[in-house]
């Protein structure tokens, strides 16, 4: 034929052509792919997964109205295994509770009867009580709201976890030595600051600094160094090694309002500090 279809040749040209005609289509049909996979990849990154109410160390949140002044008063709640405790202003409490999807049963609570000055007994009264009302349960991001039988809140906490709870200045109030916790002696401060990754701070005579690492509730402290500048006393100069030491024996940690709790391993206090 004139041309050329019926040779071998000929055929091979139609071929290439027609493959070189497909093409196109195979590659919208991967582009198509593509898209709807990075859109589904993009729907799923926007779910904020809710915080667990067990396990999470809830800080009362400012806007829960008690009827009396809070000011800096540190009140908290942590459910784990059948129970929820914490501190409740001046005491510390405890009580059974039971959940069952979105309801919540608690108690009765126990606590400790040590006696503080008004205002604190105050917002520990108003707190306990309405934690004796609560009937069911909400959590929204890292918000928990608890409210009575009638649907209504009563306490609102927020979750305090990660680096951004440990941020900025601290000053020790204890601190484990050895074999017992030991207050602050000698009028110095001993000091800790958090940054992203690293803890800086002032152990009464020498300053310190390392490099950190928070994953939940646990913590990793160290190693630290210091400057070699000689103590006033060899009591200063004790102090000053069992704080760095303390500091790195850190296994967890909780912050409850203005206050930071280091914890050993076996669940003592490694350090307690305030912000300053």
């Amino acid at each position: 034929m004139a041309d050329g279809s019926g040779t071998i040749e000929g055929q091979q040209q139609r071929v290439r052509s027609g493959r070189r005609g497909r093409r196109p289509l195979f590659v919208s049909a991967l582009a198509l792919v593509v898209v709807a996979a990075a859109c589904g990849s993009t729907k799923k990154s926007n779910v904020s997964p809710s915080t667990p109410l067990e396990g999470t160390h809830w800080v009362l949140s400012g806007s829960t109205s008690l009827g009396v002044p809070v000011g800096d008063v540190a009140v908290s709640a942590q459910f784990e295994n059948g129970t929820v405790g914490g501190t409740s202003g001046c005491n510390t409490y405890r009580a059974s509770s039971t959940s069952n999807g979105s309801r919540l049963t608690i108690g009765p609570i126990a606590s400790t009867q040590m006696a503080c000055d008004p205002d604190r007994m105050a917002v520990e009264r108003a707190y306990l009580d309405r934690l004796a009302m609560v009937a069911g349960f909400t959590i929204s991001g890292s918000q928990l709201t608890l409210s009575d039988s009638s649907g209504k809140p009563v306490l609102e906490f927020n979750a305090s976890s990660g680096a951004s709870a440990l941020m900025g200045a601290w000053s020790a109030t204890s601190y484990f030595a050895v074999t017992a916790i030991s207050s602050v002696v000698g009028g110095v401060n001993l000091t800790a600051e958090f940054a992203a990754t690293t803890v800086t701070g002032s152990g009464g005579c020498n300053t310190f600094n390392g490099p950190y690492e928070v994953n939940g509730s646990s913590i990793k402290i160290g190693p630290l160094i210091s400057t070699l500048k000689a103590c006033a006393t060899p009591e200063l100069d004790q102090q000053e090694q069992h704080y760095l030491a303390a500091l790195q024996l850190a296994t967890t940690y909780k912050v409850t309002g203005s206050r930071l709790d280091l914890y050993r391993a076996d669940g003592g206090y490694a350090v307690t500090f305030h912000r300053p």
